[in-house]
Protein backbone atom coordinates (compact mmCIF):
# COMPACT_ATOMS: atom_id res chain seq x y z
CA UNK A 1 0.00 0.00 0.00
CA UNK A 2 1.01 3.07 -0.82
CA UNK A 3 1.49 6.03 1.63
CA UNK A 4 -0.47 9.38 0.42
CA UNK A 5 2.22 12.01 0.15
CA UNK A 6 1.70 15.76 -0.26
CA UNK A 7 1.59 17.00 -3.84
CA UNK A 8 -0.15 18.76 -6.30
CA UNK A 9 -2.17 18.13 -9.58
CA UNK A 10 -1.39 20.50 -12.61
CA UNK A 11 -4.61 19.37 -14.85
CA UNK A 12 -3.69 19.72 -19.02
CA UNK A 13 -6.82 22.87 -18.76
CA UNK A 14 -4.75 24.61 -15.92
CA UNK A 15 -1.90 25.37 -17.49
CA UNK A 16 -1.08 28.73 -19.31
CA UNK A 17 -0.80 29.02 -22.77
CA UNK A 18 1.27 31.28 -25.32
CA UNK A 19 0.07 31.42 -28.59
CA UNK A 20 2.07 33.74 -31.52
CA UNK A 21 1.96 33.44 -35.51
CA UNK A 22 4.91 30.96 -35.00
CA UNK A 23 4.47 28.24 -32.47
CA UNK A 24 2.23 27.67 -28.89
CA UNK A 25 3.24 27.08 -26.01
CA UNK A 26 2.18 25.50 -22.29
CA UNK A 27 3.62 26.24 -19.65
CA UNK A 28 3.77 23.07 -17.81
CA UNK A 29 5.25 24.16 -14.29
CA UNK A 30 7.22 27.23 -13.30
CA UNK A 31 9.06 27.46 -9.44
CA UNK A 32 7.49 29.92 -7.04
CA UNK A 33 9.08 32.81 -6.05
CA UNK A 34 9.86 31.04 -2.69
CA UNK A 35 11.14 27.79 -3.90
CA UNK A 36 15.03 27.54 -4.75
CA UNK A 37 14.84 24.21 -7.12
CA UNK A 38 17.62 24.33 -9.76
CA UNK A 39 14.57 23.61 -12.62
CA UNK A 40 13.23 26.94 -13.22
CA UNK A 41 10.31 26.12 -15.30
CA UNK A 42 9.49 23.18 -17.99
CA UNK A 43 7.65 23.79 -21.30
CA UNK A 44 5.95 21.81 -24.21
CA UNK A 45 6.31 23.69 -27.83
CA UNK A 46 4.55 23.73 -31.05
CA UNK A 47 6.53 25.15 -33.50
CA UNK A 48 5.26 25.71 -37.09
CA UNK A 49 6.76 24.31 -39.99
CA UNK A 50 10.24 25.73 -40.86
CA UNK A 51 10.00 28.56 -37.97
CA UNK A 52 12.27 29.51 -35.26
CA UNK A 53 12.31 29.46 -31.73
CA UNK A 54 14.69 31.47 -29.45
CA UNK A 55 15.99 30.32 -26.71
CA UNK A 56 16.53 32.57 -23.36
CA UNK A 57 19.81 34.07 -22.90
CA UNK A 58 21.80 33.83 -19.42
CA UNK A 59 25.57 33.17 -18.38
CA UNK A 60 24.40 31.26 -15.50
CA UNK A 61 21.91 29.16 -16.57
CA UNK A 62 21.30 26.43 -19.27
CA UNK A 63 18.41 24.66 -21.34
CA UNK A 64 17.60 20.98 -22.06
CA UNK A 65 15.95 20.39 -25.27
CA UNK A 66 13.82 16.89 -25.18
CA UNK A 67 12.31 16.33 -29.00
CA UNK A 68 9.30 14.66 -29.21
CA UNK A 69 7.58 14.72 -32.47
CA UNK A 70 10.19 15.20 -34.94
CA UNK A 71 13.65 16.50 -35.61
CA UNK A 72 14.77 19.48 -35.23
CA UNK A 73 17.90 21.93 -35.20
CA UNK A 74 19.62 23.94 -32.23
CA UNK A 75 21.97 26.55 -33.63
CA UNK A 76 24.37 29.22 -32.11
CA UNK A 77 27.64 30.66 -32.79
CA UNK A 78 28.92 27.82 -30.63
CA UNK A 79 27.88 24.56 -31.87
CA UNK A 80 27.31 25.92 -35.17
CA UNK A 81 23.77 24.32 -36.03
CA UNK A 82 23.29 20.88 -34.45
CA UNK A 83 20.11 18.16 -35.43
CA UNK A 84 18.62 16.85 -32.48
CA UNK A 85 16.79 13.57 -33.50
CA UNK A 86 13.21 12.62 -32.44
CA UNK A 87 15.11 9.62 -29.61
CA UNK A 88 17.57 12.35 -28.09
CA UNK A 89 18.11 15.43 -26.30
CA UNK A 90 20.28 18.22 -25.65
CA UNK A 91 21.50 19.84 -23.48
CA UNK A 92 23.29 23.28 -23.38
CA UNK A 93 24.64 26.64 -21.68
CA UNK A 94 22.45 29.37 -22.23
CA UNK A 95 25.55 32.16 -22.54
CA UNK A 96 24.59 32.84 -26.28
CA UNK A 97 21.58 33.68 -28.75
CA UNK A 98 20.37 30.26 -29.22
CA UNK A 99 17.40 29.18 -31.74
CA UNK A 100 15.55 26.27 -32.51
CA UNK A 101 14.83 25.81 -35.91
CA UNK A 102 11.82 23.08 -37.91
CA UNK A 103 12.97 21.95 -40.78
CA UNK A 104 10.23 20.59 -42.22
CA UNK A 105 8.43 22.77 -44.89
CA UNK A 106 4.36 21.28 -44.01
CA UNK A 107 4.80 19.32 -40.34
CA UNK A 108 4.76 20.90 -37.07
CA UNK A 109 7.61 19.48 -34.35
CA UNK A 110 6.96 19.31 -30.71
CA UNK A 111 9.36 19.44 -27.90
CA UNK A 112 9.88 20.08 -24.35
CA UNK A 113 12.08 22.71 -22.82
CA UNK A 114 13.78 22.87 -19.28
CA UNK A 115 15.55 26.04 -18.21
CA UNK A 116 17.76 24.95 -15.04
CA UNK A 117 19.77 27.97 -12.75
CA UNK A 118 22.89 26.19 -12.54
CA UNK A 119 25.57 25.01 -15.65
CA UNK A 120 25.03 21.66 -17.37
CA UNK A 121 27.81 19.94 -19.60
CA UNK A 122 26.85 20.45 -22.72
CA UNK A 123 25.61 17.04 -24.50
CA UNK A 124 23.72 15.29 -27.20
CA UNK A 125 21.81 11.92 -25.77
CA UNK A 126 20.32 9.12 -27.09
CA UNK A 127 16.94 8.10 -25.54
CA UNK A 128 15.31 5.74 -27.85
CA UNK A 129 12.46 4.82 -25.61
CA UNK A 130 10.26 2.77 -28.19
CA UNK A 131 12.96 0.22 -28.31
CA UNK A 132 14.39 0.37 -25.04
CA UNK A 133 10.47 -0.36 -23.44
CA UNK A 134 8.33 -0.44 -20.66
CA UNK A 135 12.00 1.56 -18.48
CA UNK A 136 13.09 4.62 -17.22
CA UNK A 137 15.80 6.47 -19.34
CA UNK A 138 18.04 9.13 -17.65
CA UNK A 139 18.45 11.97 -19.24
CA UNK A 140 20.32 14.94 -17.94
CA UNK A 141 19.73 17.13 -15.04
CA UNK A 142 18.73 14.39 -12.55
CA UNK A 143 15.53 13.23 -15.03
CA UNK A 144 13.81 10.12 -16.87
CA UNK A 145 11.96 9.37 -19.87
CA UNK A 146 10.07 6.22 -20.39
CA UNK A 147 7.20 4.96 -22.84
CA UNK A 148 5.35 1.98 -21.01
CA UNK A 149 3.02 -0.88 -21.84
CA UNK A 150 -0.86 -0.67 -19.70
CA UNK A 151 -0.63 -2.11 -16.17
CA UNK A 152 3.20 -2.09 -16.54
CA UNK A 153 4.94 -0.50 -13.08
CA UNK A 154 7.71 1.43 -12.18
CA UNK A 155 9.55 3.44 -9.73
CA UNK A 156 12.23 6.03 -9.06
CA UNK A 157 14.51 6.79 -6.36
CA UNK A 158 15.40 10.29 -5.31
CA UNK A 159 18.65 11.07 -4.59
CA UNK A 160 18.54 15.25 -3.60
CA UNK A 161 18.02 15.73 0.06
CA UNK A 162 14.53 17.98 -0.37
CA UNK A 163 12.61 14.94 -2.04
CA UNK A 164 10.78 16.97 -4.31
CA UNK A 165 9.95 15.70 -7.94
CA UNK A 166 7.63 16.96 -11.12
CA UNK A 167 5.66 14.35 -12.85
CA UNK A 168 4.39 14.61 -16.43
CA UNK A 169 2.04 12.83 -18.77
CA UNK A 170 3.55 13.19 -21.91
CA UNK A 171 0.91 10.61 -23.43
CA UNK A 172 -1.14 8.38 -22.43
CA UNK A 173 -2.69 7.49 -18.54
CA UNK A 174 -0.53 7.02 -15.45
CA UNK A 175 -1.29 5.98 -11.89
CA UNK A 176 1.32 8.10 -9.93
CA UNK A 177 1.54 7.62 -5.97
CA UNK A 178 -2.35 6.78 -6.15
CA UNK A 179 -3.07 9.97 -8.59
CA UNK A 180 -4.99 9.66 -11.82
CA UNK A 181 -3.43 11.65 -14.92
CA UNK A 182 -4.39 11.67 -18.13
CA UNK A 183 -2.31 12.86 -21.13
CA UNK A 184 -0.55 16.34 -20.51
CA UNK A 185 -1.25 15.99 -16.39
CA UNK A 186 1.83 17.10 -14.36
CA UNK A 187 2.16 15.96 -10.74
CA UNK A 188 4.37 17.49 -8.13
CA UNK A 189 5.05 15.51 -5.00
CA UNK A 190 7.07 16.95 -2.20
CA UNK A 191 8.86 14.75 0.42
CA UNK A 192 9.24 11.66 -0.89
CA UNK A 193 12.16 9.07 -1.22
CA UNK A 194 10.00 6.81 -4.06
CA UNK A 195 7.79 7.48 -6.40
CA UNK A 196 5.49 4.25 -7.95
CA UNK A 197 3.87 4.64 -10.69
CA UNK A 198 1.42 2.33 -12.94
CA UNK A 199 0.79 2.65 -16.97
CA UNK A 200 -2.92 2.37 -17.44
CA UNK A 201 -3.07 2.57 -21.44
CA UNK A 202 -0.51 1.12 -24.06
CA UNK A 203 2.60 3.43 -25.18
CA UNK A 204 2.34 5.84 -22.47
CA UNK A 205 5.17 8.22 -21.73
CA UNK A 206 6.46 9.77 -18.66
CA UNK A 207 8.90 12.71 -18.32
CA UNK A 208 9.90 13.14 -14.53
CA UNK A 209 12.19 15.67 -13.04
CA UNK A 210 13.54 15.32 -9.72
CA UNK A 211 13.78 19.28 -8.14
CA UNK A 212 17.36 19.48 -6.71
CA UNK A 213 17.57 22.53 -4.69
CA UNK A 214 19.83 25.36 -5.96
CA UNK A 215 23.41 25.73 -4.23
CA UNK A 216 25.54 28.45 -4.68
CA UNK A 217 29.05 27.80 -6.26
CA UNK A 218 32.21 29.37 -5.77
Amino acid sequence: MITQTEGRIILSDMQPHTQTPTFHKTHIWEKGETQNYELEYVEKVLLLPNCTFSLPVSSVHSILIIPYIGDLYVENTRIGQKCIEEHQTFSLQANLYSEILNPYQDEMVTFFIAKYSNVLAEELKDISIQVSKNELLPIPASSWIGQFDGRQKGEVSLSNNHKDILVYVVDGAFEVQDRLLHAEDALLLNSVDVVDFEALSNQAILLIFELALHTKRG
